[in-house]
């Protein structure tokens, strides 16, 4: 965005100020400075203003809800992902093996859960909540509120010297000159007394275009910020600073891997996670929702316990056995392409505008993003509610099982905002991009190669999980791209967190330096984390020193040990 842009839209935000007759709901405008500005929403985004601050820099992060934290939280994933798989002899061509049969190369999963390999802050979290839901998709599965209000809150305050989170807060405008982000521009709402649930009873289909206006609404107060920095971070989960700024990016599945051609509309599906709560006895005047077809057990069809496991796949709240009265159950459940069935996962449309449209919407924009998707995935989202309680096995009564949008902070029963698996993507410093082969170690003779993924010299953070994608019906993927195939423990580099036309512009989490395959195995909770926490520590250390990204790639050896205070950089190996 040109200077000029902005001064336009700054004008009429000042004017708008100038007609509203009552203060205590106008639109203001405020300045702010910080070293490093971090526009968020995910779990990567918090990270890096938790090590930003930690480090020594003044933080701004701008979250768009009122729950910092994520996946972990806003996003309503409290069930967190790690590596569960081996590498086994029978690899192909590819490099990386089997799940089943062969010889067991490397336990992956062994090596991904080891204490060392987490970063500290996160793990300690974790472990001290543990799995009070019994789910078994993982060792963690738990509520979202008091996970955010023991970890993530007092962390915010012991940092509220230097951190200012700005919840509820949009990125509306993003002001460049040359290869220097100058300014965001954030829209931030606050709701008017007595609008429900916080501003959460509606859905975000429906309040999307307030949240983006700068303008009061029946809802809604709003401030409009001006934030400068010497530093900005997109840790969005729509990729919203990069597409503002017409910044190096991909979106969608490359043609081929590590290129920079796309299918800009072929992607991976959302999800809208909502908690289902099951009650002692039958509960009257359930909500009428309606049918949108393809509802069914997908990929679990065939078995005769499907609904008991789907229940404790991300239950929340149990005590370990099949389904019972108080227990709460996390629903994000998979679409089955082959048998045209699946639960919540909304797989018929991808969420992200296409270039020319993203271009289009930066004079007013509203997220990036097509809002009939996600209308359509918030009806899904109930539909699977609807059809999954009344399909509850013998034993269970349909009327027992109830939606808690308590739980998650909303009045309309779903996430506060979906689950999203692929966003836009920084093309790095000198055109870098993490690609699947940097994930994975070839086979040769029935041995690996070695034990990691490429070992960058610029390594400043680690991932471990498959690549796992959840694909789009009619959205034909290239021959390169594989569903489900395993990695091994991998490196995230410096260069992943930089971005090609912008010198003081860094990405973390799913906005990193990557591609489509790569994005499918580095979009998880761990790894959002780490690449968070590296980002932040070098964003607050070219904060101080004034350096470009570039610059800071080339100093890439002490920028690690900086990291390696807050997050491991090396792998360590069981036993070793």
């Amino acid at each position: 965005m040109t200077h000029r842009s902005v001064s336009l839209f700054v004008a009429a935000v000042a004017a708008a100020v100038s007609l509203h007759v009552h203060p205590a709901t106008a639109t203001d405008l405020v300045e702010s400075r910080y070293d490093v500005v971090i526009a968020g929403g995910t779990t990567a985004a918090l990270a890096a203003a938790f090590a930003a601050a930690d480090d020594g820099a003044t933080v701004a992060l701008l979250e768009p809800t009122d729950w910092i934290g994520g996946q972990l939280t806003a996003s309503a994933v409290p069930a967190v992902d790690e590596a569960w798989h081996k590498v086994r002899a029978n690899a192909d061509v590819h490099g990386g093996g089997g799940d089943a049969g062969g010889e067991v190369l490397l336990n992956v999963s062994a090596v991904a859960r080891d204490p060392r390999n987490i970063t500290p802050f996160l793990r300690d979290a974790l472990l001290a909540t543990g799995n009070p839901g019994q789910g078994w998709v993982s060792r963690f599965c738990f509520e979202p509120r008091p996970f955010m209000e023991r970890f993530l809150i007092p962390r915010e305050r012991e940092l509220a010297g230097r951190l200012t989170v700005y919840r509820e807060t949009v990125v509306k405008q993003v002001e460049t000159a040359g290869e220097r982000i100058d300014a965001i521009i954030a829209v931030a709402r606050t709701p008017i007394p007595g609008v429900a649930a916080a501003g959460y009873d509606r859905f975000p289909s429906e309040d999307l275009a307030d949240w983006y206006s700068p303008t009061d609404s029946e809802r809604f107060a709003k401030t409009v910020h001006r934030f400068t920095g010497a530093v900005f971070i997109d840790a969005t989960e729509w990729g919203e600073v990069m597409a503002l700024a017409d910044a190096p990016l991909l979106q969608g599945v490359e043609v081929v891997d590590g290129e920079l051609a796309t299918h800009d509309t072929c992607g991976q599906s959302i999800t809208y996670c909502f908690v289902q709560e099951m009650h002692a006895a039958a509960v009257a005047d359930h909500p009428a929702i309606e049918d949108v077809g393809n509802m069914g057990l997908g990929a679990y069809a065939e078995r005769p316990d499907a609904w008991q496991k789907i229940w404790t796949y991300r239950r929340i709240k149990g005590d370990g056995g099949e389904a019972s009265p108080g227990e709460l159950c996390l629903q994000n459940w998979g679409y089955d392409v082959e048998r045209d069935e699946g639960g919540n996962d909304y797989p018929f449309a991808y969420l992200f505008l296409d270039a020319d449209r993203t271009a289009a919407q930066r004079d007013d924009w509203q997220g990036g993003v097509d809002v009939g998707v996600l209308a359509a995935a918030e009806k899904r989202a109930l539909a699977w509610h609807e059809w999954f309680r009344n399909a509850s096995p013998d034993g269970v009564d349909p009327d027992q099982i109830t939606l808690n949008g308590e739980v998650l902070g909303t009045g309309h029963g779903l996430a506060k905002l979906p689950y999203i698996r692929d966003t836009r993507r920084s093309v790095g410093v000198g055109g870098f991009l993490l690609k699947f082969e940097d994930l994975i170690a070839p086979v040769e003779g029935g041995r690996l190669t070695r034990r990691t993924g490429t070992e960058f010299p610029d390594r400043v953070a680690l991932g471990a999980y498959p690549a796992d994608i959840h694909p789009l019906v009619g959205c034909k993927y290239p021959e390169h791209v594989h569903v489900n195939h395993p990695t091994m423990p991998f490196y995230l580099p410096l260069r992943a967190l930089t971005n090609d036309g912008f010198a003081n512009l860094m990405v973390a989490g799913k906005t990193m330096a990557q591609t489509f395959v790569a994005n499918s195995a580095t979009r998880l909770h761990p790894i959002e984390w780490s690449s968070g926490v590296a980002a932040g520590v070098v964003a607050a250390d070219l904060a101080g020193s004034g350096a470009t990204t570039a610059e800071a790639c080339d100093d890439h050896e002490r920028l690690r040990q900086r990291v390696a205070r807050h997050t491991p950089v090396d792998w360590v190996f069981p036993g070793e």
